[in-house]
């Protein structure tokens, strides 16, 4: 594989592939949090409405507190914040090394072993993303019935 096709092929595919992942987490993390910041406060406003002649609030409340519960658990579960941070920080990573290796710019100074070294560094980012992202996904696992780290 030539050095640009390896670039073309390989590395600016992936940073498009960690752009979108990213703006996608970052979409849903605002949105289930904006979400749930707007369901907790309209629960004690309502509840302020809530008397013997009005008991339509008392369901509205029992109904935001489902959607806050469980748009809670999905962000939790789903880790968007996490998987927006570190599919963020591995695509500029990427666009990093990819500009010092076309500028020639330490530690690639143009010699036949900047190209390896190159592949050894981008491959070694991916690498490190794909354990991180496994490491993230894995904390629940890690969690027994009650909570408590097994």
């Amino acid at each position: 594989m030539t050095e640009e096709q390896y670039i073309t092929e390989r590395v600016e595919d992936q940073i498009k592939w960690y752009e979108r992942k990213s703006a996608i987490n970052k979409k849903y993390y605002l949105w289930s949090n904006a979400s749930i910041i707007v369901f907790a406060a309209l629960i004690p406003f309502l509840a302020g409405l809530s008397d013997d002649d009005f008991n339509w609030p008392k369901y509205i409340i029992a109904v935001l507190g489902v959607f806050t519960a469980t748009l809670t658990g999905i962000s939790a579960l789903y880790k968007f914040q996490e998987k927006w941070a570190t599919y963020r920080m591995t695509g500029e990573s990427l666009k990093r090394e990819k500009l010092l290796f076309q500028t020639k710019t330490q530690p690639y100074d143009g010699s036949a072993a900047s190209f390896n070294q190159f592949v050894s560094n981008v491959e070694s980012l991916m690498s490190s993303e794909n354990a991180g992202w496994t490491q993230i996904i894995n904390k629940n696992d890690d969690l027994g019935a009650n909570g408590d780290v097994e």
